[in-house]
């Protein structure tokens, strides 16, 4: 399938801001509704964003999630698409997306976490580039020094889809850990992946995520050692890490320690992903961590992982 990369943003460009998955919080929404504003964007709150639908901890139930999601992308007066939330829901709303429409008004869509699975679909169905980033729903609940680091990656993120800044290196922040490398090696392909929940819970269905030839991404959030050895063996079950060209696995953050004696996570990345024979890092400050990098989801990428090297090989936005 052909890869339509979006149109950029411009300054008035009109963006909707949805919730397809989890319900956002107050306070943390208009943080980030804030900001988007001051960088020059209308702002659109989808019903799922405005209104006050809450379903459990969905931010409304699978139909009304899965209509906003349609109308943020079919009304041609809305220029991109930003997820409130990630959390949990986007896989019960996969089959109710319109995807034939949605491929033919390609706009710049952004988030992570649970949103995985609706980047997954967009790459593989709709040939969108996508980007793995911020969410617009800023947490209030972990401090201030969270929300700088947060409000900081939003809004490069958002330079970044408006073409104010070029992405060409993938890299770490100052203050982020340091990329370590698992398998040494260089490779190049597009990107895909995302959370490691969301890429297990895919297998089987029609929009399992296909790593043939492409460089897959990794990330995972407060999931106990078993948890995170157990998908990691599902992946390598599917040959998906085997078919990938090379593996960058970002941070695994606050893991649950179990009570008895368990391999540390080093161990289980190490002989997971290291024992699929591929160029591999480990580190990039991108997902749950403090730190959340843009990352362009079906895009050309290339690794050296000997030298802990990411490059961007291509334009992210027209």
């Amino acid at each position: 399938m052909k890869v339509q990369r979006p149109p950029k943003l411009r300054k008035n460009s009109k963006v909707a801001v949805i919730s397809p998955s989890s319900n956002p919080d107050h306070v943390g929404i208009k943080m980030g509704v804030d900001l988007l504003k001051k960088a020059g964007l209308r702002v659109e709150l989808g019903d799922t964003t405005r209104k006050l639908m809450t379903v459990g901890t969905l931010a409304a139930d699978d139909k009304t999630r899965a209509d906003d999601f349609n109308w943020a992308f079919e009304d041609d007066s809305v220029d991109g698409v930003l997820c409130a939330t990630g959390g949990y829901g986007s896989m019960r709303v996969l089959d109710l997306l319109d995807f034939d429409m949605i491929k033919d008004h390609p706009k710049p869509f952004m988030g992570f976490s649970d949103i995985t699975g609706y980047h997954i679909a967009l790459n593989q169905l709709c040939g969108m580039v996508t980007f793995h980033g911020p969410l617009v729903d800023i947490d209030p609940s972990k401090g201030e020094e969270f929300i700088k680091t947060q409000s900081e990656d939003l809004k490069r993120a958002i330079r970044l889809l408006m073409g104010q800044e070029e992405l060409r290196e993938i890299t770490n922040p100052e203050g982020g850990m340091m990329l370590m490398t698992i398998n040494e090696g260089k490779a190049a392909g597009r990107l895909c992946g995302g959370n490691l929940t969301l890429m297990t819970g895919t297998l089987g269905s029609r929009y399992e995520m296909d790593t043939k030839d492409k460089v897959l991404f990794i990330e995972e959030v407060r999931e106990t050692y078993y948890y995170i050895e157990f998908h990691l063996t599902q992946l390598r079950l599917c040959k998906k890490l085997e078919q990938a060209r090379a593996v960058i696995m970002g941070e695994i953050s606050e893991t649950l320690r179990p009570d008895n004696a368990y391999p540390s996570v080093e161990e289980i990345v190490r002989e997971r992903v290291g024992g699929a024979r591929r160029p591999a890092v480990w580190g990039l400050c991108a997902g749950h961590g403090k730190y959340n990098g843009l990352l362009p989801l079906n895009a050309k990428v290339a690794v050296d992982a000997t030298e802990r090297e990411i490059v961007v090989q291509e334009p992210i936005v027209d």
